[in-house]
């Protein structure tokens, strides 16, 4: 293992200072750093792919304001998600480096779920709206949108709601009729234990 000295102390090769150029712009980190997470591109040797000999950095044509919390996350060990960013974009800047969408920091993974699933509502109505325009007919009245709703609820915020309220409601139904059975099964037992007893 190699030694190397800066600025009067000694340093091994492994603490070696890293420049990580994303698009033009330079981010600069230790090597320690980046292989805390050696199943990820920027902690295994993958990322020996991208290393230009000439500027001695690594070179990725990648979104730099995005990877800003990714290499906040080799450093916390926390991922965040960018509220302001395009969550589709998000998504690809972590698959091509290596990190699962699971590391989502406790305080940021309700916002990406919620994101994740208001983009998957949009994108079925966009495909069903396609669909419908497709065969030529475009769901317009109230009661088509209304059939649309009940048959697939994930489409929209306002068709699961009903979708859980009606679940609601079926289950206190059952519940009611459940507790008004047992309750006159147990005056039935009463008046034939008196006509026994009598």
């Amino acid at each position: 293992m190699s030694i190397l000295v800066q600025s009067g102390k000694s340093k091994t090769a492994e603490d070696e200072k890293l420049v990580v150029n994303i698009s033009g712009r330079r981010f600069e980190t230790w090597q320690n750093t980046l292989e805390k997470y050696p199943d990820t591109l920027l902690g295994s040797n993958e990322r020996d792919f991208f290393y230009e000999e000439d500027t001695k950095e690594y070179f990725f044509d990648r979104d730099p304001d995005i990877f800003r919390h990714i290499l906040n996350y080799y450093r916390t060990g926390k991922l965040h998600f960018p509220k302001n960013e395009c969550l589709m974009q998000f998504d690809e800047e972590l698959a091509f480096f290596g990190i699962m969408p699971d590391v989502i920091g406790d305080c940021c993974y309700e916002d990406y779920r919620d994101r994740k699933r208001e983009n998957a509502e949009r994108l079925m109505d966009d495909k069903l709206d396609e669909e419908e325009n497709a065969d030529g007919v475009v769901a317009q009245t109230v009661r088509e949108r209304m059939w649309r709703a009940f048959e697939t609820p994930h489409t929209s915020t306002p068709a699961l709601v009903f979708y859980y309220v009606t679940g609601f409601f079926i289950a206190v139904s059952v519940m009611a009729n459940v507790v008004e059975t047992v309750s006159c099964g147990q005056e039935r037992m009463k008046s034939k234990l008196a006509t026994i007893n009598a």
